[in-house]
């Protein structure tokens, strides 16, 4: 397991994103050789407790325990399922990217609500492209708080938007429901993973599933009639349908919906 994963849980809680400790790539016999090893240490005597760690707690280990990354970092990398590794998160990188690149085409050639809701995804694009960033690199230079605030900011302005359309009696589609749903889940994913809860987490993966398989099945095509796109009271024509007619399209959307899944899950994993 890579210490990518430890230092993006520290990044999460808000603690300090620094590298890790020599003492953490130490193994247990060359962390605890002797009490030479320890009193060589500046500062520090044979009978000196560690950083961050009582006397009591010193003298309540037995000689053979080790000291190992995993209990240094108090976590126990043996407990954890890896399903991001670093390959795996690189074809995340690189299948959100062309993702983004296609939805940036959108965002200049489309204008009114079109423009607006490719933007909401350009968005969410960004944070998912860091998370896994996050990975595969280690990449921690942008807070947590930087992105629970970006997602919420975008967050309420899609509810400001929904309720004076509702208000007015302007309906819209019901694509911007999904669309604040992943704005929503952001939030969520860049809070601290110590208030993560675990029954949340597995329904947004189960959610997100179903939405790729939607988006892949044609039925998230809000331009097609009898399928109920319209949310809220008003004459329907007034809908603008934003749906993918294309192959590609579909696929993008399905790319997006997919990589919340599989993100949710394997950072539930780590939990």
């Amino acid at each position: 397991m890579s210490l990518a994963l430890p230092a993006l849980v520290r990044a999460h809680n808000g603690e300090d994103h620094g590298a890790p400790t020599p003492m953490a790539s130490m193994s247990g016999s060359d962390a605890m050789s002797g009490s030479d090893s320890m009193s060589d240490m500046p500062g520090m005597t044979s009978g000196t407790p560690m950083p961050g760690m009582s006397g009591d707690s010193m003298s309540g280990m037995s000689s053979g325990d080790s000291m190992t990354g995993d209990s240094m970092s108090g976590m126990n990398m043996s407990d954890y399922i890896d399903i991001l590794p670093l390959w795996v998160s690189v074809i995340w990188i690189v299948a959100l990217a062309a993702v983004l690149v296609f939805h940036c085409g959108h965002l200049i050639h489309m204008g009114g609500q079109h423009r607006w809701f490719h933007a909401t995804h350009i968005v969410m694009l960004i944070g998912m492209l860091y998370m896994y960033a996050g990975m595969a690199f280690n990449w921690n230079f942008i807070p947590g708080p930087v992105w629970v605030w970006l997602y919420g900011l975008t967050s309420a302005a899609m509810v400001i938007w929904m309720v004076m359309r509702v208000v007015q009696k302007k309906p819209f589609s019901y694509l911007w429901i999904l669309a604040f749903i992943s704005q929503a889940a952001m939030i969520y994913m860049w809070m601290p993973m110590s208030s993560w809860v675990a029954w949340l987490s597995w329904g947004l993966v189960v959610y997100f599933t179903l939405e790729t398989i939607a988006w892949l099945a044609g039925l998230c095509d809000d331009g097609k009639e009898g399928r109920g796109n319209a949310v809220g009271p008003g004459d329907r024509s007034l809908v603008m349908p934003l749906g993918h007619s294309t192959v590609w399209g579909k696929v993008s959307m399905a790319i997006m919906a997919a990589s919340m899944a599989y993100m949710f899950a394997g950072m539930q994993l780590m939990v």
